[in-house]
């Protein structure tokens, strides 16, 4: 199991909520692709765009692609192409089987927390085997996982892997976010810099407000954590942080995963 988020084992570092900066920022400008040359922004690029299907069942749906990439690891443990299918489709079975309340808002359900995991094992096997090229587009569908379970640092260590790949100002933005979530301050501000820097016009001048704000919210999250592991007292939250991508869907006001 690579996670236990009930037993605490991952480190919690910083609780940042951001709803006004999640919406107007992520949103508008990574969500839907504005500014962006990725076609149908980053949604679609994670498989998350389009207005969804039924909550299928893995056999019916992703088990061959599954069994055929465990059977080939099961020849080969370090085969990059098995690994990187396996990562996927565990994936795609995951996000079918999420589930939803009654306002519509997708649901983290046990199920796909398991799916997820065994995607993100399967996605730290391969990036272990030191690919000559790691797989950028799998990359980013790991990022969300990651996320959704819990591991921000996960989600910002793969999230450079998506931004070295394309360092497009919006994918240097959402590493400097993920960063700055999980504490790495000085990481985050040279990703915010570097966003800033491959941004022009009105991007640049809205790139350069928010990630100013992120930088100064995120430095005072840091401090308060600090000061409560001082004084010994609880922290106030986990490693969480308002969903970037505002939930599942392609609704930007979607509320984020529910664990």
């Amino acid at each position: 199991m690579l996670f236990d988020l009930k037993t605490g084992k991952r480190r919690r570092v910083v609780q940042i909520v951001f709803g006004f900066l999640a919406f107007i920022f992520f949103i508008s400008f990574v969500g839907f692709g504005i500014g962006s040359d990725v076609s149908g922004g980053i949604f679609d690029a994670i498989g998350l765009g389009g207005s969804g299907g039924e909550n299928t069942s893995v056999s019916s749906q992703f088990e061959q692609q599954i069994d055929e990439a465990e059977e080939k690891l099961a020849e080969d443990p370090k085969n990059e192409k098995a690994l990187t299918d396996l990562a996927r489709y565990r994936y795609l079975s995951g996000q079918d089987q999420l589930d939803f309340d009654e306002a519509g808002q997708p649901v983290l359900t046990e199920e796909a927390r398991s799916e997820w995991n065994a995607a993100l094992d399967a996605w730290e096997r391969y990036v272990k085997t030191d690919p000559a090229k790691v797989e950028a587009l799998v990359a980013g569908q790991m990022v969300f996982a990651y996320e959704a379970v819990g591991d921000i640092g996960g989600a910002a260590d793969a999230q450079r892997i998506v931004a070295d790949a394309d360092p497009a100002p919006e994918n240097l933005a959402i590493l400097s976010y993920y960063l700055y979530s999980a504490g790495r301050l000085e990481e985050g501000e040279k990703a915010a810099d570097e966003a800033i820097a491959a941004a022009d016009g009105d991007q640049k001048k809205l790139f350069e407000k928010q990630l100013a704000r992120l930088d100064e919210e995120a430095r005072k999250a840091v401090k308060a954590q600090k000061q409560a592991d001082d004084s010994g007292a609880s922290a106030t939250g986990e490693t969480g942080l308002s969903n970037p991508f505002g939930g599942l869907g392609t609704d930007p006001g979607a509320a984020p995963v529910a664990p």
